[in-house]
């Protein structure tokens, strides 16, 4: 059975974040002979590397600066803020724009198992609407990681028909998504079960793309879950 994979890029609906978060330390490494930037959130912390992957307006949302903040203050994670879009001259989700960003953060991943400091740390992977097709795109090829949560995201086509493996996985989505239609996280849950992969899923049944409070509050309590479970 042909499963379709749709993707709208729209702009990140997010709650209202009235605290600044922490100012990260910037870091760079090569992909493709391009220079990456990733922000470091809580490099004095001790616990997993989480990967972060914004959506499709970009790094500044408030947003991802404070869950990234909270995610290394409150919770012991060392979080590595990838600006993925270095990586492309447009924003655009192309075939060939996903396999770069799949590529940055392969590069990325291979960048921290070769750190002294972080060698032996596990690592996760946290994207958000684009951010999460990539993470998707990317587990999809046997990264070496231990965890990919994504929030209302999708696999890109290229990566759905062509997929080697996935780590395990948290599916968040909103029955009511407008930009990247639920049936696409139905469709990945059906394919996990289909190839023995390890997935959890959660669909909103009042949200669209983006959520909003109380289920905000639910998708970080369960997002949170999943990481201490697999990132141990």
């Amino acid at each position: 059975m042909k499963l379709c994979q749709t993707f709208v890029a729209a702009a990140l609906m997010v709650p209202t974040v009235s605290v600044l978060a922490a100012t990260p330390q910037t870091a760079h490494f090569t992909s493709g002979e391009r220079q990456i930037a990733y922000d470091v959130y809580g490099s004095q912390s001790s616990g997993p590397l989480i990967i972060m992957l914004h959506g499709v307006g970009g790094p500044d949302a408030p947003l991802y600066r404070q869950l990234a903040d909270d995610l290394s203050t409150k919770n012991n994670y060392t979080v590595l803020f990838l600006h993925y879009f270095d990586a492309t001259d447009t924003f655009r989700a192309s075939p060939q724009n996903h396999a770069a960003w799949e590529k940055v953060v392969a590069d990325l991943v291979d960048e921290c198992r070769r750190s002294p400091q972080w060698s032996n740390r596990k690592i996760g992977i946290l994207g958000f609407s684009l951010g999460a097709s990539v993470a998707l795109a990317a587990g999809s090829q046997m990264l070496p990681v231990s965890a990919v949560a994504e929030w209302y995201g999708s696999l890109p086509d290229a990566f759905f028909y062509q997929i080697k493996g996935m780590p395990p996985l948290l599916i968040l989505h909103g029955q009511h998504d407008d930009n990247i239609p639920v049936s696409n996280a139905q469709q990945l849950v059906q394919l996990c079960r289909m190839k023995n992969f390890t997935c959890e899923s959660h669909i909103y049944p009042n949200q669209g793309h983006g959520f909003l409070p109380p289920d905000f509050d639910d998708a970080v309590k369960r997002t949170l879950d999943f990481f201490s479970r697999n990132l141990k």
